[in-house]
């Protein structure tokens, strides 16, 4: 999941733009959290490459190994591991996490801004 922010003025606030940082990154992490709970497991390097790899920072969270698109595409998952395991992980926990995500993007961002 990507966040992309296009502010269109040529008013800049330092701190609604660390407000934003600082939401984007909470959510993000959320998310991450969130996604790894469906991914699918046996070794645990998939989730570990989702730890490495992503840039929660900026709102990019990757599984970075060499079969995770195709763990990510294959239709079935093993739940011997991972009961929860699901194909298109993300696509899980968007469906069942999202009004979440947008309760902890506003409220870090709501909390950041009155700093």
């Amino acid at each position: 999941m990507r966040f992309e922010v296009d502010i269109r003025s040529s008013f800049s606030n330092r701190n609604a733009e660390e407000a934003m940082r600082k939401a984007i990154a909470a959510t993000s992490q959320q998310a991450l959290r969130d996604c790894n709970f469906y991914c699918k497991q046996d070794y645990g390097a998939l989730i570990e490459s989702s730890h490495i790899h992503s840039d929660i920072d900026g709102g990019v969270l990757k599984w970075v190994t060499p079969y995770a698109e195709f763990q990510y595409k294959f239709p079935s998952a093993r739940t011997d591991k991972n009961p929860n395991a699901s194909p298109e992980w993300c696509n899980v926990a968007e469906t069942n996490h999202k009004d979440e995500w947008d309760r902890v993007f506003a409220n870090a961002h709501r909390e950041a801004m009155n700093r």
